[in-house]
């Protein structure tokens, strides 16, 4: 076996983690990865100088189980002498009250923990203990999501002040390391169940590529991420290079020379229109490659075509050049459609359709048969007409199952929906009355009864709406 402290500060060399007399603060959750690290980096803590510090979430996930973690997490500290920090929060709320996942909440969480315990004792770098597994697994998910190359490079090595000094070794190594120190790491049972999306590639589908592929996969999914990650930075310093030729950037706006930016090559192109919305939000959370292909399309098009990208983003053709705006109040970019009855409306940069059929009530045989992707109302009870838009001021929404009518925004409150997603949600609306938020609730205000005698048939179709 090799030695693994060896291998982490040939690892920790290699990226430039470390310098001589760092402080680090090591995300500590109890298991066999972050115990392994810790004991590692306590290996080089006297020739390289370093201050150690250990940060611990309980998650309040598991209980007891949650519980005698934190606990051992304390023990093993005080044994190895490295002063502690430990979080008790409730993620799985904080998940329900922001939308998130469980798996996104104690990211978030775990890593602000990480962040102000290095701000506390002026540590310069935080390590995890992602290992090569890991990194395999995030590849593999990434190219089952329809990555590019952005995620196919894995996880890095380095990021910042983020460090995995355990990225170039095998979760197999790490248990021969736990058993051969004489290490007790604590297992999460969570892990061993294909619950999880991670879970089942790492429990079900590796073994089976090991099984009948490639016994090495591990290994080979780990060096492409590795040949990835240095021609995605080569792809992006040129990238950076071409939008500074061709782009002027404004206080909220991003304006490209449409014919510079239609003769660069594909591969920058797109790269280039990224790095204008990045320039504007600060991150690419959010945007899809579905948005960035609805921005490539506009390219062919005359001055007024426009594409509306989530986080307040409009992208449009103005003559001989393309714009990017960001748009702090998000009033001037609505999306709205005038929606025809008996007629496929597709809801252009959208990605889905809203097709519309007049039908005979008596012809719904189950006044229940409305699900997420299609509804029926009373067409009667139509006082305007039917548009599919965003949300806007004075909105009022009376949705089947509560009692009278309230402001939209009261409604997304009670739903605990993020403020951040509002503004993403579509709703199909008569006037000022949401008729039907996509995907969701229904207003009791035009549902059918035993008196409807025409209805319309709403169908989102094609979408990728919900995903």
């Amino acid at each position: 076996m090799r030695d693994l402290t060896l291998v982490a500060e040939e690892t920790i060399r290699k990226y430039n983690m470390l310098s001589p007399r760092d402080s680090v603060v090591v995300g500590l959750s109890g298991g066999p990865d972050s115990l392994c690290l810790l004991h590692v980096l306590l290996g080089l803590r006297e020739s390289w100088g370093l201050k150690i510090y250990a940060a611990h979430l309980n998650h309040q996930f598991r209980g007891k189980d949650a519980d005698d973690d934190a606990q051992y997490v304390k023990d093993i500290c005080k044994e190895w002498d490295v002063e502690v920090f430990v979080q008790v929060f409730n993620v799985s709320a904080y998940a329900k009250e922001r939308g998130l996942s469980s798996e996104e909440a104690g990211r978030e969480i775990r890593y602000k923990l990480f962040s102000d315990v290095a701000e506390q004792v002026k540590a310069g770098k935080i390590a995890v203990a992602h290992n090569m597994n890991d990194n395999a697994e995030t590849v593999l998910m990434n190219l089952f999501r329809g990555s590019g190359i952005e995620g196919l490079k894995g996880i890095e090595a380095s990021r910042g002040e983020i460090i995995r000094p355990l990225i170039n070794v095998s979760r197999d190594e790490i248990e021969a390391y736990c058993e051969e120190k004489g290490l007790k790491p604590r297992i999460d049972k969570t892990n061993l169940e294909p619950i999880y999306g991670r879970n089942k590639i790492r429990l079900e589908l590796i073994p089976y590529i090991e099984k009948n592929f490639n016994a090495s996969i591990m290994s080979t999914l780990h060096r492409l991420s590795d040949i990835v990650a240095i021609e995605n930075d080569f792809l992006h310093k040129e990238a950076k290079i071409t939008f500074l030729e061709i782009a002027i950037t404004g206080e909220n706006s991003i304006e490209y020379n449409i014919n510079k930016l239609s003769n660069i090559h594909p591969a920058l192109m797109r790269r280039v229109i990224r790095i204008g919305i990045e320039e504007l939000l600060g991150s690419l959370k959010g945007i899809e490659y579905k948005n960035i292909e609805g921005v490539v399309d506009l390219l062919g098009k005359s001055t007024g075509a426009a594409v509306i990208l989530p986080n307040n983003i409009k992208a449009y053709i103005s003559y001989d050049k393309l714009i990017l705006k960001f748009d702090r109040d998000n009033e001037s970019y609505k999306y709205y459609l005038k929606l025809e009855n008996d007629a496929d409306n597709i809801a252009e940069f959208l990605d889905f359709t809203i097709s519309l059929r007049s039908i005979d009530a008596s012809q719904i045989a189950d006044l229940k048969k409305d699900n997420k992707h299609k509804a029926y109302i009373d067409k009667a009870k139509i006082k305007q007409e039917l548009v599919l838009r965003n949300r806007l001021e004075g909105d009022v929404f009376s949705p089947i199952g509560l009692k009278g009518t309230k402001k939209l925004k009261e409604y997304f409150i009670d739903e605990k929906i993020p403020k951040e997603e509002r503004d993403n949600i579509f709703l199909i609306a008569d006037g000022k009355e949401v008729v039907w938020i996509l995907g969701k609730r229904l207003s009791d205000k035009y549902k059918i009864t035993k008196n409807t005698k025409e209805a319309i048939m709403i169908n989102m179709m094609r979408g990728t709406y919900d995903e």
